[in-house]
């Protein structure tokens, strides 16, 4: 895959599935309508019930549907978000600077965007369906370029090769089939932005913190702002 289609698939993963959040406090998602899947029988219906969740995917992100989105992911892929919330909240600077670095930048980002208050009381769900809904960046027009290619099924689990303008690229996507649904799995995804990211810093001969603050320094010319989000948002009262 080459490095331009990668960073594609980078920001499609931080940008859409991971950051932005609003202080708006969005009502629960609706219950996940069934589908064919839960009656799959053979190799051919189970690749189309994955096929209609990756475009089900894909339609909720361009249309920003956060219910719809929420609805489609892995229980570990909530429970990232779960992860994500109580970093935010509660993790030191020496503690966030030892997790990953997309990790990192996802709790700084959190902290950089949403209110105290209205993190402590958004469920991993509803974090998630604020991230897609109150997405700034150019997501849209990137996830409007993907498509489906070969889709591989083997069991629960099952890939789905990702085209860019009709053309394949060689990374996939992940599914897997819960309570007799197929949901999208972000964590392979996540790994896959996490890898690109070390390689920048291996390529440009960067330290990880000098990785970390001139990202954040590019998106927040602010120094306070961003010394401040170093604090975590339980210690930062007057933001609540």
């Amino acid at each position: 895959m080459s490095g331009v289609k990668r960073a594609v698939v980078v920001g499609v993963v931080l940008c859409a599935s991971l950051i932005g959040c609003s202080q708006e406090k969005k009502p629960e998602p609706v219950p996940l309508p069934r589908t064919t899947v839960s009656n799959a029988v053979d190799l051919e219906t189970d690749k189309a019930a994955v096929t209609q969740a990756f475009t089900a995917y894909r339609e909720a992100l361009l249309a920003k549907n956060g219910k719809a989105a929420a609805a489609l992911l892995t229980a570990d892929s909530l429970a990232y978000y779960a992860r994500l919330k109580k970093l935010a909240l509660s993790a030191p600077e020496a503690e966030l600077r030892r997790v990953q670095l997309s990790e990192q930048l996802a709790v700084l980002f959190l902290r950089l965007r949403v209110r105290a208050d209205d993190l402590r009381r958004w469920s991993p769900t509803e974090l998630g369906i604020d991230s897609v809904e109150n997405d700034q960046s150019s997501t849209g027009a990137k996830v409007s370029r993907m498509s489906t290619g070969a889709v591989d099924v083997s069991g629960d689990t099952a890939s789905v090769l990702m085209k860019l303008d009709g053309k394949e690229t060689g990374f996939s996507f992940s599914f897997w089939r819960e309570s007799g649904h197929w949901k999208f799995r972000m964590l392979p995804l996540l790994e896959s932005g996490e890898n690109s990211m070390r390689a920048i810093v291996q390529e440009r001969h960067l330290t990880n913190r000098t990785f970390i603050d001139r990202t954040l320094a590019a998106r927040y010319p602010d120094p306070a702002a961003i010394a401040l989000a170093w604090r975590p948002l339980d210690s930062q009262l007057h933001r609540g």
